[in-house]
């Protein structure tokens, strides 16, 4: 008996049908935004190297934040938005494996701006099923520091690399009270390419690829 009340009650949720749930209304809604992700560096390449180029670490968590002003669309089930967002500290680390030794260690900021499109699977529920797409800009700010191996002198160069970024994602928005919803979601996110710049001796660090697997928890309010 007790097994089938547990099932009842996992039931009911998603079988109930508040005032609130999946109306068909429009309207602006506004929101904020928590990203926790695994992201990596593909292709990288040292410029003027003179040895070869040895990749000690090119994945990294990173936490970032956002806010949202959107739109959901009442004769079509779409919501719109932008999201302009702020990615913390990415470190990566390279050597130039030449004589003598050089090592890189970059740490990588990002931010953001992108237009969100999102169609939604409008139920009896107060849940609602999602995919959707992002494209936009990203500026990858780089801190790098260049240390000569060992006991060699180290300069840290800084520089911004602007890109198009764009990405896919799927999730679920939860309504719990009316106005009010809270949404999970997966996105990959192309975040462009990295580039420290030259250094005084004309050598250089990049990447020609930064990705991110992004899980983000939304909180919004609509109006």
């Amino acid at each position: 008996m007790g097994r089938w009340i547990f099932l009842l009650l996992c039931v009911l949720p998603f079988t109930g049908q508040p005032a609130f749930a999946q109306d068909s209304d429009g309207g602006f809604y506004i929101g904020a935004r928590a990203i926790g992700s695994f992201a990596s560096v593909d292709d990288v390449n040292g410029g003027g190297f003179t040895g070869s180029t040895r990749v000690q670490n090119d994945t990294d968590t990173v936490a970032g934040v956002a806010g949202i002003v959107g739109y959901r669309w009442a004769d079509l089930p779409l919501r719109t938005e932008v999201e302009g967002g702020y990615r913390f500290r990415f470190d990566f680390d390279v050597q130039d494996q030449g004589a003598p030794v050089v090592d890189y260690e970059t740490n990588l900021e990002t931010a953001t701006v992108l237009f969100n499109a999102v169609l939604e699977w409008r139920n009896e529920s107060n849940f609602t099923p999602f995919i959707g797409g992002s494209i936009g800009w990203a500026r990858n700010t780089s801190e790098t520091m260049r240390v000569v191996i060992p006991g060699g002198p180290s300069t840290t160069q800084d520089n911004d690399e602007d890109n198009l970024a764009w990405g896919v994602m799927a999730g679920v928005d939860w309504e719990f009270i009316d106005h009010w919803s809270a949404g999970l979601a997966y996105r990959y996110l192309d975040l462009g390419e990295v580039d420290s710049g030259s250094f005084s001796g004309g050598d250089s660090l990049g990447a020609d690829d930064f990705t991110s697997h992004d899980v983000m928890l939304t909180v919004s309010y609509r109006f």
